[in-house]
C-alpha cells in the first residue's frame, strides 16, 4: 500500500489514556499495511531520551526553572525532528508521536507560566517547519484523570519509568491542563481533533480512524 508520510501527534493530560490509544492506532495501521513507527516526547532518539531523563529527574536540589524546562524539551524536540521525524516522513513513513509541541504550550506555557511569545519563538526554532498533520487530544474530566493516575502509579513495576511530579498534581492542575488543550483545539480546529477519553478504547479508535478517513489520510 503506497501512502505519503503522515505525522500524527496524540495529546492529553495525565491519565487521559494516550498509551492505550496509540497502541490501538498502531495495530490498525499495521492491519492496513501502513509503514509507521511509534515515538514520544520528550525523547525519540538516544540524545533526546537522555534529555528526557534529566527533565524527569533533575539533580537533587536543582530543579529546572520553567524557561530551563522549555529549553530542555525544545532541545530534545529539535534533535527528534531533525534526525528521526523528518527523515521518516521523507521516506513516506507515518509517524505516531506521544506528545509534541502542544504539550509544551500547555505544560511549560499555561501551567509553568513561560511567556507565550518567548515560548512560540523557541517552539518554532525547534520544529523547523515540521508540524503534525493531525493531532488527537484525548479529553478527560479531571476527577477521572486523577483516579487513572493513581491506579497507574500503583501498577508500576521495578525498572519502569517512575511517576513524574505531574502524577502527583492537584485537581487544579488537572483542570488547567484540560482547559489548555481545549483552548488549543479552538485555536487550531483544522489540525486538532478532540476525542472523548471517557469512551471505550474501541470506540475512541473507531472515531479516530473515521476522522483520518474523512480527512483523506486513509
Amino acid at each position: 500500500m503506497q501512502v505519503s508520510g503522515r505525522f500524527i501527534s496524540v495529546e492529553g493530560g495525565e491519565g487521559a489514556g494516550k498509551s492505550v490509544f496509540i497502541q490501538g492506532l498502531s495495530r490498525a495501521f499495521q492491519e492496513r499495511g501502513i509503514d509507521h513507527f511509534l515515538t514520544r516526547e520528550p525523547g525519540g532518539t538516544p540524545l533526546a531520551d537522555a534529555i528526557r531523563q534529566l527533565f524527569l529527574e533533575p539533580p537533587q536540589g536543582d530543579r529546572a526553572i520553567p524557561i530551563s524546562e522549555l529549553l530542555l524539551v525544545s532541545a530534545a524536540r529539535a534533535q527528534h525532528v531533525s534526525t528521526r521525524i523528518k527523515p521518516a516522513l521523507t521516506r513516506g513513513q507515518w509517524v505516531l508521536c506521544d506528545r509534541f509541541y502542544d504539550s509544551t504550550r500547555v505544560y511549560q506555557g499555561l501551567l509553568a507560566g513561560v511567556e507565550r511569545q518567548k515560548l512560540e519563538t523557541i517552539v518554532d526554532y525547534s520544529v523547523d517547519g515540521c508540524h503534525p498533520h493531525i493531532t488527537f487530544v484525548l479529553d478527560c474530566p479531571p476527577d477521572i484523570s486523577m483516579r487513572r493516575v493513581a491506579v497507574r502509579s500503583q501498577k508500576l513495576r521495578p525498572g519502569e519509568e517512575q511517576a513524574s511530579r505531574y502524577d502527583k498534581g492537584t485537581l487544579d492542575m488537572h483542570q488547567t491542563l484540560r482547559a489548555g488543550y481545549l483552548t488549543l483545539a479552538q485555536q487550531y480546529p483544522e489540525r486538532i481533533k478532540v476525542l472523548n477519553a471517557e469512551e471505550t478504547p474501541d470506540k475512541l479508535l473507531t472515531e479516530a480512524l473515521g476522522l483520518l478517513h474523512r480527512m483523506g489520510a486513509l
